[in-house]
Formats: C-alpha cells, structure tokens, sequence
C-alpha cells in the first residue's frame, strides 16, 4: 500500500485540525477548506466507493451544514470529539463489516488474485485495527481536553502529528513483516 495515497485520502481530517484555530471564522474556513480538499482528493476513491472518502465528505458537509447554514454554534466544543468519533468509527466500523479500510487502498498494489490470500486480509485486518487504536487514543485525548481545556500543553497539539508518522510507519513495516513470519 502507497503510504502517501494512502495519507492523502486523510488529508480533509489533517487540513482541519491544522486550520480549525481558536475562532468561529478559522473553524468556518477549516471546514470548507476541508470540504473542498475532501472532494479534490477523494473524487476517485469515491467514484470506486471507498469508505474513507465518502464518510469524510458526509462529515464535512454535515458539519459545514450545521455550523454555516443553520448556525447550530451549540456543536462547537464537540466538533473535536465528533471528528474522532468519525475516524474510529470508520476503522472499528470498517472491520466489523468485513472490509478493512486498508483493504480498499492495498487492492490497487496487490495483484487481484491475492485478494482472497489470508495474509493479504490479516495484514489489513491489523493494519486497519492499529488505525483504529490512534483514531481512538485521540478521541480519549480529545474527550480530556473538552473537560480538562489547559492541561496536555503541546502534547495535545503534537498527538496528531505523532500518531501519523507512527501510524504511517507501521503501515509500511508491518506488511513485510507479517509475510515474512507467515513463511516461517
């Protein structure tokens, strides 16, 4: 699996946790900036129905509904947990369907006759989970930082970048090693 295709795809999420800021107008434009980025980026993996993509354009344009068109700025301290929500949900919930998001992105380097190889699933099956776990660490994060605002300092902003690189990293490890040890 191309890591930066495949960190592309997560490149809304990224954008808006960069742009979304301390004020009402840096949050509005971070969810249009990531709307916009949503479609750019994910127009073909949302022509193959990729999960990914479709739920981050949902996400988006019902934030973007919520916040610009109605004015619902009652959602504003939960934004954070909302997007985290998401994320989780898309690993977690991805495997629980049966269809590792990995698995929708790892298809286009693999040939098709692998697809049904065993490893091939597992390797995604983890891969998808591990996600998964940094989407959810940083729902935990983000679920301390709405009661406890001013405590994690620059932690609470660095996670983001810590579980990408980490996460990115184990994506481009862990298929190698897992064929090597199923050789064995």
């Amino acid at each position: 699996m191309n890591p930066i295709v495949f960190l592309i795809s997560f490149l809304p999420w990224i954008l808006f946790g960069l742009f979304a800021g301390h004020s009402l107008l840096e949050l509005e434009t971070a969810l249009i900036i990531s709307l916009v980025i949503s479609v750019i980026v994910g127009y073909r993996d949302m022509r193959d129905k990729l999960i990914v993509p479709w739920v981050t354009f949902s996400f988006f344009v019902g934030m973007v509904i919520a916040l610009i068109v109605l004015q619902w700025y009652s959602i504003i301290p939960y934004i954070g947990i909302a997007s985290n929500i998401v994320l989780t949900g898309i690993a977690f919930g991805s495997l629980a369907i049966g269809i590792p998001f990995t698995i929708q992105y790892a298809k286009r380097d693999v040939p098709r006759e692998r697809w049904e190889n065993p490893v091939f699933i597992h390797i995604n099956k983890i891969l998808t989970a591990f996600w998964g776990i940094l989407f959810f660490l940083g729902l935990l994060l983000s679920v301390y930082k709405f009661f406890y605002p001013d405590t994690l300092g620059i932690f609470g902003d660095a996670y983001m970048w810590i579980s990408i690189i980490v996460g990115i990293f184990f994506t481009m490890k862990y298929p190698a090693y897992a064929k090597k040890r199923s050789q064995t």
